[in-house]
């Protein structure tokens, strides 16, 4: 039995490290994708004991720090300027960082991803009609600890060559945040003073 389970973790390490690298070379788009694709190419039809969300985001971190470690930070610092530019425009929703911008997996086609607090999504509408700003309207479904799954509104709009994501959460949602797809703990997000601070702590190497 300990063998089995050895093979067992030695394999999900090894369609977790798969997943990372199609993850990294945009073969695919997203985490559940990347999992099924890399299952695939590895030989491993079981849909139980995959790694988990976690494991692969741990895994494609691990992947830029050894092959990216010079474009991916410098991206990263990017895209977080980008989140403190909108965060600053948007300050009267409270905006919080959350996704793979905060988490520290993101590259540079990857979407800044904010948490916005109003009493309606019409605010945050009119926020952007006044503004002049061409956006999509999605919608995009939470978990929460309770069990219970929401859809919220999701604005989407390009800030130059950046993607931008603003999902709306009622003031409730303070209190009981939505779980984080990749670790389903409370995903509380990242003020602005702490994006700042996590900018200051990006090492980039210069050219």
């Amino acid at each position: 039995m300990p063998r089995r389970r050895s093979g067992q973790g030695d394999r999900r390490r090894q369609i977790a490290a798969a997943a990372a690298r199609l993850l990294a070379r945009q073969e695919c788009l997203d985490i559940p994708s990347a999992r099924r694709k890399a299952a695939r190419q590895i030989g491993c039809r079981e849909r139980h004991g995959l790694p988990d969300n976690h494991e692969i985001e741990q895994a494609l971190i691990e992947y830029q720090q050894l092959f990216l470690r010079e474009s991916q930070p410098q991206a990263l610092k990017r895209l977080r300027g980008v989140a403190v530019e909108a965060m600053r425009q948007l300050q009267q929703f409270d905006p919080h960082l959350t996704g793979p911008v905060l988490s520290g997996s993101a590259d540079g086609q990857s979407p800044v991803q904010l948490y916005l607090f109003a009493e309606t999504p019409e605010e945050v509408l009119l926020c952007l009609l006044e503004r002049r700003i061409p956006f999509e309207e999605r919608e995009r479904q939470m978990s929460y600890a309770s069990g219970l799954r929401n859809r919220r509104p999701l604005f989407r709009f390009l800030a130059g060559d950046h993607a931008i994501e603003l999902v709306v959460l009622p003031q409730e949602d303070r209190s009981n945040p939505p779980l984080r797809s990749t670790s389903e703990q409370p995903d509380r997000g990242a003020t602005l003073e702490r994006v700042l601070g996590l900018i200051e702590s990006v090492q980039t190497t210069e050219p």
